[in-house]
């Protein structure tokens, strides 16, 4: 039986983001490849080649490093992020969708959050984008790598979450 994981912000390649992130001991790494490499196994510890994968933007900073999502376990589906740029041919030779945004069980998966009001129309907004920073409303899911122990979080998780406020 499959399961169902997100994941936000991976940024595969992108040598600014240890800089943004080690400040805050969140992504302790030496260099891009060593950060790419940690992430590559710490998703595949968690993720079958069996699961589904909503990736939540920003999956690779530079057209050259979009191979990178060969390696990881599961089915792919990417919500466009801000650093997500490239020719759609080359993301669709390792996602199986690529969407904008995504409705799912009452819920809205984005990259960026949705604006307050349009949350009236879902139960959650599970996001990327924010990396560190939490909204303060329990219906806004951040599952940017600094959130998630930069490891994909299974959905039961985040409806766990959801149970607990009701």
């Amino acid at each position: 039986m499959s399961e169902l994981f997100f994941i936000g912000d991976t940024h595969f390649g992108h040598k600014g983001i240890i800089k943004f992130s080690k400040t805050k001991g969140l992504r302790p790494f030496k260099t891009i490849e060593e950060h790419d490499e940690e992430l590559v196994k710490r998703w595949n510890s968690v993720v079958s080649p069996k699961d589904d994968v909503w990736h939540l933007g920003d999956a690779v900073f530079g057209a050259r490093n979009i191979p990178i999502i060969g390696r990881l376990n599961g089915t792919k589906r990417l919500v466009m992020g801000n650093h997500d740029i490239y020719d759609s041919h080359d993301y669709l030779k390792y996602f199986k969708r690529i969407v904008g945004a995504w409705q799912m069980d009452g819920m809205i998966l984005t990259h960026i959050p949705v604006a307050e009001e349009q949350l009236e129309r879902y139960f959650m907004n599970i996001h990327g984008h924010l990396h560190q920073k939490v909204l303060d409303n329990w219906r806004y899911v951040n599952v940017s790598c600094e959130q998630t122990g930069l490891t994909p979080v299974p959905y039961d998780e985040i409806i766990n979450r959801w149970a607990e406020y009701n």
